[in-house]
This record gives structure tokens, C-alpha cells and sequence, in this order.
């Protein structure tokens, strides 16, 4: 009888054993279903970017594709990656060359006739002068033999001649002066078509838009999806193409609303690319974002963008619009 609750005992204390390890087990289920990994989508992108569209022309709207450099191309700072048709603005061109030097003509053919004119006046003021005072001797002669109406011709005569000479004089200041105003308007109409030709073949060569920088060359996709092609029409402020430089870049992380809490600068992360699904690359949360927003259209859940900088190790082949997936193993 004493064995028998012996052995009853012993069955008691085992099974008192395997219930509480059953719910220690259960416990550390449940705790990891109330905290599980904190994910995310991520995308590579380039902290040094520059977008590449049509330059500004001045009454220009539409442009057309002549030349593009290639797609994922290496390209440098001051090498011409996207040229535009400049037909139309060439032929503006000649028209306002033909309209400066018409000007220019004009104004050289104004200056001989204005220099012309200047000598014939001159010339009749010479005359004035001369004939002024011939007139004026006559009249201070006093001659006894002549009659009182001699006398008093002579004296007309010298008013005419004094007035003669005024206006030769006045004549020719006031040819002076209009030539100078008309020199003045000349130049006035010289400079400004000048300045237009200067514009025009300054915008010719803002046609051929060079890289600000060294970068790879990436074609951005239009609202459809589709990307600009040699010999296609776009349009002022549509953008083209990214110029990305692959020595600076971070990944963009897409968390959800209700994560914000868990996260911080400075933790840590595992990175996996889709490129490189075998692979997995330690990373660092050094921005996280303040604005919240809907992830699409399409789609209503909320989300918040973090930045992440890759270690050390990284993969070796690496450009803008790589796809990963982002767990954080720092929580």
C-alpha cells in the first residue's frame, strides 16, 4: 500500500513538472506574438542627386528629343548627356541677325548723311559770316556822296546779314544736338537687338545640357510608367532623367503608423536586397521622418519614412532603385 502512493506521489510531482514547463513554453509563445520584428520596405536611393529636364527658353513649351546618353552610363561633370531639336530657335536667330545688321547698316548710313549734312551747314555758316561782315563794313562807311536811301539799304542789308548769321549759327547747334540724340537712339536699338542675338545663342547652347555632375544616368519614369525616348515631344519641367552618385547613398525606409514609437536613431538593422536574397547587410537608423502619409492612392495604410546608412560590408554592384527588405534587430 506504501508503494502504491509512493508511486502515486512520484506520477503527481511529474506531471506538476510538465504543466508548469508547458506554461512557461505557452508564455514565451505568447511573448513573441505580442512583440514580433519590427519590417519595413526599403529602397536604395543616392544622397547626391540631381534631376535632369528641358532647359528654360524663353517662349518655349515644347522640346524635342535629339540625343540622350545611355542609360546606367557613367557620365562627367561638364559632359553634354541630353540635347533638344533647336530648330526653331535657329531660325529665330537669323531673322534677328538679319534685323542687327540691317540696324548697323542703317546707322552707318545715318552717320555719313548726319556728317554730310554738318559739312553743309558749316559751310553755309561760312557764307553767313562772310557776308555778314561785308554788310557790316558797308554800313559803318559814313560817305558824304551817298544818298540817305543807299544808306539806309546798307543798314537792312546788315540786319538781314545779322540775322542770316544767327540762323546759320542756330541751324547748325541744332543739327549738332539732334545728332547726338539720334546717335543715342541708334545705339539704344543696336544694343538691345544685340542683347537679343547674345539670348538666342545663349539658349542654343542651353540645348545641350551637360551634367552638373559626375553620376550615373537614370531615365525617370513619366506619370504611366514610361520613360522618355530620342525623337519623343516633352515638355517645360517635365523631368527626364536622375544623374545619382553611387559614393553617397542611404536606404529608404518605409515603416508603418504604429512602429513610430519602437524606433529611434542609432538602432540597428538587418538589410536584404532583393538582388541579393542570400545576403544580409547590417545597417544604422540615422533620419527618422515626422510627416505621416498614405503609402498610395491605392492603398490607405498609413506610413513614415526612416534613412538608413549601410555598414561597412555592402554589396559590390549597387545603384539607385534597389529594392530590400529592412528587419530591426536593435529593438
Amino acid at each position: 500500500m506504501r508503494s502504491m502512493t509512493y508511486i502515486f506521489k512520484i506520477i503527481l510531482g511529474l506531471s506538476s513538472i510538465l504543466l508548469v514547463a508547458c506554461q512557461d513554453k505557452k508564455e514565451s509563445v505568447e511573448e513573441e506574438v505580442v512583440s514580433p520584428k519590427v519590417t519595413a520596405s526599403a529602397e536604395l536611393i543616392s544622397l547626391k542627386n540631381a534631376t535632369i529636364g528641358p532647359p528654360n527658353i524663353s517662349r518655349m513649351w515644347q522640346y524635342k528629343i535629339q540625343k540622350m546618353a545611355a542609360e546606367n552610363k557613367q557620365v562627367k561633370e561638364g559632359e553634354v548627356i541630353l540635347v533638344f531639336d533647336g530648330q526653331r530657335i535657329k531660325n529665330d536667330l537669323i531673322g534677328k541677325q538679319s534685323q542687327l545688321e540691317a540696324e548697323i547698316k542703317k546707322a552707318e548710313s545715318d552717320k555719313l548723311k548726319d556728317d554730310a549734312t554738318t559739312q553743309d551747314l558749316m559751310l553755309k555758316l561760312a557764307e553767313a559770316e562772310m557776308e555778314y561782315k561785308k554788310a557790316k563794313r558797308k554800313a559803318e562807311i559814313v560817305d558824304e556822296s551817298s544818298s540817305n536811301i543807299e544808306r539806309l539799304k546798307q543798314q537792312a542789308d546788315f540786319r538781314y546779314q545779322t540775322e542770316g548769321l544767327a540762323q546759320a549759327k542756330q541751324k547748325l547747334a541744332h543739327h549738332k544736338k539732334a545728332m547726338v540724340i539720334n546717335e543715342k537712339v541708334s545705339v539704344g536699338k543696336i544694343k538691345i537687338m544685340q542683347s537679343r542675338v547674345n539670348r538666342i545663342q545663349q539658349e542654343i547652347v542651353k540645348l545641350s545640357v551637360k551634367a552638373p555632375k559626375d553620376g550615373l544616368v537614370m531615365y525617370q519614369e513619366n506619370g504611366n510608367g514610361e520613360k522618355a525616348v530620342v525623337g519623343e515631344t516633352v515638355y517645360m519641367g517635365q523631368s527626364l532623367m536622375q544623374l545619382p552618385s553611387l559614393d553617397a547613398v542611404a536606404l529608404k525606409a518605409e515603416f508603418s503608423e504604429p512602429d513610430k514609437a519602437k524606433l529611434k536613431q542609432g538602432q540597428g538593422v538587418r538589410v536584404i536586397f532583393e538582388a541579393y536574397p542570400e545576403m544580409a547587410y547590417m545597417g544604422t537608423i540615422t533620419k527618422l521622418g515626422h510627416a505621416f502619409y498614405p503609402k498610395s492612392a491605392n492603398n490607405p495604410k498609413v506610413i513614415f519614412d526612416a534613412q538608413i546608412e549601410l555598414g561597412k560590408t555592402r554589396p559590390d554592384v549597387m545603384r539607385p532603385g534597389m529594392k530590400a527588405k529592412i528587419e530591426v534587430v536593435d529593438q
